[in-house]
């Protein structure tokens, strides 16, 4: 948190004007364990945080196995074309606009507060391609990186490039929305062809691994 904040973000916050609210997407898939469990992470980085569903669902996870562990969240907390073009009202109401401008924000930190999760979360409000930079001249490299940010080719295939480069060399990139999206699924086989990188894909989610070792545990876990 200091390497970011000189007060951490959720001093004096009261989170009582913002409901509970942990709507998401596959926050609680199996793969968040069996990634954590077999790299054992100091950090994880979680681009595109919405809600905070996930990451919450992670840090509870580090907790249960007694690590000592810090999970950065990068977003805007502003929302994305779906959220503001959606037909679908819930889409355009997450974003608690006042005045036109997104709240989300605070409804991400109420969350993590009400669940007592401060001292594993840490956020980071800026974009994927500038977390990328903070990371990387702050000399931070993570143990896993989960992108679910964009899901449009150009986007995706952007932030895979950003942040390969800057996870351990036992590390592991897990991606939402595989083949539901196709602009993720095209984005994330190039990139694994292009690096050499084995992929473990399904329904909603993708994994690439760093190393021989960490294939050999993440291959053990997935089989």
């Amino acid at each position: 948190m200091e390497r970011f904040y000189d007060t951490s973000p959720y001093d004096g916050f009261d989170p009582a004007p913002y409901p509970d609210d942990l709507q998401g997407w596959g926050w609680n898939h199996e793969i968040f364990e069996e990634a954590i469990g077999a790299v054992r992470p100091k950090v994880i980085v979680e681009v595109g945080t919405w809600k905070g569903a996930s990451a919450i669902r992670m840090a509870e996870i580090v907790k249960s196995l007694g690590l000592d562990t810090r999970i950065i969240c990068i977003d805007t907390w502003l929302g994305s074309e779906e959220h503001f073009l959606g037909l679908r009202a819930e889409e355009r109401i997450s974003l608690r606009r006042c005045h036109g401008f997104p709240q989300l924000y605070y409804t991400f930190l109420g969350n993590v507060v009400r669940r007592g999760m401060q001292d594993i979360i840490v956020p980071l409000a800026t974009t994927s391609t500038q977390g990328a930079i903070i990371l990387g001249k702050a000399g931070i490299r993570p143990d896993l990186v989960y992108l679910d940010a964009a899901h449009d080719y150009p986007s995706v295939l952007l932030d895979l490039n950003s942040y390969w480069g800057l996870i351990s060399d036992t590390g592991v990139l897990i991606g939402d929305d595989y083949i539901g999206w196709g602009g993720v699924t095209q984005a994330a086989n190039e990139f694994a062809m292009k690096t050499g990188a084995p992929i473990f894909g399904e329904l909603g989610k993708f994994m690439m691994c760093k190393g021989n070792a960490v294939r050999a545990r993440i291959s053990m876990v997935r089989t």
